[in-house]
């Protein structure tokens, strides 16, 4: 089982110290009218209350209906460590470098959560499990409004990481997916536990003529911004040990 730890008062500070002097870049993800947000930031200035982050260049100078007191969720890897909490937005301000989209001023999370990056290691689906997974249309992290042809399905998953999972579905299937499509998702890893329930988006999509198999890999989403949902990324975490431990093939990946 790959240990979590939780980082309080002056852990916290002494972390986001570091990440800043660090120039790390982190992933900020936020849900507004039922739209999923994500932007890359920068980690700049820390207070004795607050920590500032400035969004990398986006088409709007501060991220799509982020607002004063819109929770967000945060993910930053530092070292051999991927740390992740929730905070609150408390203010903005501009930036003097044009190439980044403004500053967001967070108030100072009460608590961090962190982990070993190789907790975030993919591992296949062991050859004697047949995992589904059920996912269907939910959008897509641009403004298009299209919809696909279908709008629900079923796959086989083919491995799993704490950072998202890779599905084969019949190459037939591959005009419903795009990069950027966002999907519910819903599998039961193992016959005895109950179901996990994520949202994801699309990250990649792969072809294999040969076994008539399109591979869609999507990547959870907002994880980091609840405590039901790191509870959700604590278990998928266990779940990634139990397949090792059935099948040693294990691919190493470099989540976000």
């Amino acid at each position: 089982m790959n240990e979590l730890q939780i980082l309080t008062n002056a852990d916290v500070t002494h972390i986001l110290q570091c990440v800043i002097d660090g120039g790390e870049e982190g992933v900020m993800s936020h849900l507004a009218r039922g739209k999923w947000h994500i932007c890359e930031v920068v980690f700049k200035t820390l207070t004795p209350y607050t920590i500032h982050v400035e969004a990398k260049r986006q088409e709007k100078l501060i991220p799509l209906d982020l607002a004063i007191n819109q929770p967000v969720g945060i993910s930053v890897r530092h070292e051999f460590k991927k740390y992740i909490f929730e905070a609150v937005v408390v203010g903005f301000e501009s930036s003097v470098n044009e190439s980044c989209g403004g500053k967001i001023v967070l108030e100072l999370p009460g608590k961090i959560e962190c982990m070993q990056r190789r907790a975030y290691s993919r591992a296949n689906v062991p050859a004697n499990l047949n995992v589904k997974a059920l996912f269907w249309h939910r959008g897509y992290m641009d403004d298009t409004e299209e919809a696909p042809p279908e709008n629900y399905w079923q796959g086989r998953i083919v491995d799993l990481s704490a950072g998202g999972l890779q599905i084969a579905v019949d190459v037939e299937q591959g005009p419903n997916f795009r990069v950027g499509q966002l999907v519910g998702l819903q599998f039961t890893p193992m016959s005895h536990q109950k179901p996990i329930l994520l949202e994801a988006q699309v990250k990649h999509l792969a072809e294999k003529a040969e076994e008539n198999q399109l591979y869609v890999g999507v990547e959870f989403l907002g994880l980091e911004m609840s405590g039901e949902g790191r509870e959700k990324l604590r278990r998928i975490i266990n779940i990634v040990s139990e397949y090792e431990k059935q099948d040693p093939t294990l691919k190493q990946v470099d989540e976000s």
